[in-house]
Parts: C-alpha cells; structure tokens; sequence
C-alpha cells in the first residue's frame, strides 16, 4: 500500500494529438506536451527519496517532471523551450488572419505557447481567435477538446485553479476516454499542488481505471512508488512501458529497493548502453555496484565517469566524490587484510621445527666477537 507523506512534482498528461508540436525538441520526443511548474528553479539539484534509503535518486530535477515530460536535458523526454518559443512565434506570424482550416495550427500554437512559459493569458488569446473560428463555421461549434485541455494545463501552470477546474469539468463529459483520462490527471496535478497528495494518487488510479494503458498516470503512480519506497507499485507502474533511459534508471532503483541487485545490473546495462552519461543511472548502478554486489572496482569507476561528464545535477558530483572516498578506505582495508592473511599463509607452509627464513643467521652485535669455530657459544659453561 502506498503511503504519502509529503508532496512530489511527477510526470503528467500527454497531449499526442497536437502533430504540428512532434519533435519539437528532437531526441526522443514522441509528440507529447510539457509543462513546468511556474515558480521552480531549474538549479539542477537532485531530490533524495524518503524511503530510506538517502542514496537513492529519482530524476536530475523532479521539480521539473511535471505533466506529460521533463524540461531537463536528463531525461529522454525533453522539449527545447527555445525551439517552443520559436515556433510559437512562426505559427503566429502565419496565423495573422486565421480560417477554419488553421483550426490545428491554432491548437499548436496554443501548446506552443504554453510550452514556452508564456502563461495562460496569451494561450487564452489564441482560444478566443480558435472560437471565433469555428463559430463562423457553424454557430453551436464548442471549442475542441484538445484546446480545452491546453487552457486547463496553461490554468495550472499559472496556478489559476478555479479557471483548471472550470475546463477540466468540461472535459468530464467527454466520450473519450483517454479525454477524460487525462482530465482527472490534471485534477491530480492540482490536488498534488495544493498538498493533497494521496487524493492525486487516488485520481491517478481512477485514470488508470479508464485507460489502464494510460503512461502518464502510470508514470505518476510510478515514481511516487519509487519515492516513498513501494518497489512493489513503481515495479508494476513502469515496467512494460515504452523503452526510455529515465524508465530504465526508475526500474534500476526499484530492483535495488526489492534488494535484487543482479536484475537491477542488468536494467543498468541496458540504461547504460543507450545513455552512458546519464548521471542519475550512472549513480544508481555505481551504487548497485558497490552496496549490492560488493564490486568496489567498477564502482569506483562508475562514480569517476560522473565526475567527468560535464553539466548535471552538482549534488550527484558532491556524493560520487564522498564515496569514492568511502569505497578508497574499503580497498585500502581489503589490501591491508590480504597481505595478513598472505603472511600468515607463508608461515603456516614453513616445515616443523624449521625456523623462519634468516633466523639462523643472527649477525653479532658490534664490539662483540664472532665465536671462534669448536669454541662454545658465548654463555655456556666450559665442560669438566
């Protein structure tokens, strides 16, 4: 049973049917749509989980993992803000004087300004150009789903609640599932939001119970999981989804939670293959490697790959280096006791009775003479 104890930032609603916005920042993007919580700070700063163990970690930044992906350039889901801010900015100069045709070009440029930070207020203007739009195409025209479901996100964004709420509650009555799925997971982000974390989970599932394929619920339910030590949950939640390093690194922690460290050594081989210089994965496996399968040498090896590989979280550079350290003072002990045990090995392989190497030849201390051949040592009384 999961328990939450404090709130989380996680992964969100995914928006696929905007097709102008796919690949907007290249890589891995799979035309979803990205949010970043108004007021955070992109300082790069990794964020412990509370399960107990303080050296595990979820994400470079997971003030950054909110709705559908990541703006940090540590994750396989990633929109480049600049490149969303430049195409918000051609969409609206071709969209001067927009018709009916332009109807998802205007949706684009709705996210576009979203994705961009641009807050709801400009994502509210183009609304009103979509609706005049489809008004002038037929009078009893409502405004498309999906563009609801940017003023919600762009609501939240701005932590214009009441204003999420007025269009989440639209898209309750949507037909569509996967609409309505990600309706209670905006509802989620909000209850998150506002401290409410269980009843977010609470939402997340009931998603999930309408599109049990749902990622970004998943996703949500997943990581939390992770967080708060359920390996069980985070196990369920993401395995089986679309292969991504950020899932994988996710998997890689919640084997270790479980305390099975060789299928957690195989999940990092995979991770590792496709992204060598991810640094959380980096981090997760070295420590896998070092607590888990008592390999100090690889370890070791792993953690000086982190401080090599520029940009990332500082704080993962900070516990690489303090146990580096650590794993330095164990290989100095390790060495320390073989050459012990290699000393008492040679003595023990001497014959009986033979003294050890060098004993019978015991130089005279200065100023005293050698003894004289036949003549007996000195000390022992001469024979009557």
């Amino acid at each position: 049973m999961l328990r939450i104890s404090s709130p989380l930032i996680v992964l969100g609603l995914m928006l696929g049917s905007c097709a102008t916005l796919k690949n907007v920042g290249g890589g891995d993007d799979k035309g979803a749509a990205s949010l970043k919580e108004e007021g955070d700070e992109d300082s790069g700063d990794s964020k412990k989980a509370q399960s107990g163990n303080d050296d595990l970690y979820v994400s470079s930044n997971y003030q950054t993992l909110t709705y559908s992906l990541s703006n940090n350039s540590l994750t396989s889901k990633t929109i480049n803000l600049g490149k969303a801010k430049d195409l918000a900015s051609d969409l609206e100069g071709k969209l001067a004087s927009p018709t009916i045709k332009d109807r998802k070009d205007l949706i684009a440029l709705m996210a576009a300004k979203r994705l961009a930070g641009e807050g709801v207020g400009p994502v509210f203007l183009v609304a009103k150009k979509l609706m005049v739009v489809e008004m002038k195409e037929d009078i009893r025209h409502e405004m498309p789903e999906v563009a609801q479901l940017e003023l919600a996100l762009a609501s939240i964004h701005s932590r214009q609640f009441p204003m999420a709420e007025h269009w989440i509650e639209k898209l309750m009555n949507s037909k569509n599932e996967k609409t309505k799925a990600a309706a209670l997971t905006a509802r989620g982000m909000i209850a998150m939001t506002d401290g409410r974390l269980p009843e977010a989970v609470a939402l997340w599932n009931e998603a999930l119970n309408l599109r049990k394929d749902y990622e970004p619920a998943r996703l949500n339910i997943g990581f939390t999981a992770l967080r708060y030590g359920d390996h069980k949950t985070a196990k369920a939640m993401l395995a089986g989804l679309p292969e991504d390093f950020f899932v994988g690194t996710g998997l890689v922690q919640s084997e270790r939670l479980a305390d099975n460290p060789k299928e957690a050594a195989q999940y990092c081989a995979s991770v590792l293959e496709k992204k060598k210089n991810y640094k959380p994965a980096l981090f997760s496996c070295a420590l896998n490697e070092y607590q888990g399968l008592g390999n100090l040498q690889k370890a070791r090896a792993e953690l000086e790959e982190i401080a090599k590989t520029d940009g990332g979280p500082s704080s993962l550079d900070e516990r690489a280096y303090l146990i580096i350290g650590k794993i330095e003072k164990e290989q100095r002990e390790q060495q320390a006791k073989e050459r012990a045990a290699a000393a008492a090995k040679a003595q023990q392989a001497q014959p009986a009775g033979q003294a050890p190497a060098g004993a019978g030849n015991k130089a005279p201390q200065q100023g005293q003479p050698a003894p004289q051949q036949g003549a007996p040592a000195p000390g022992t009384p001469p024979k009557q």
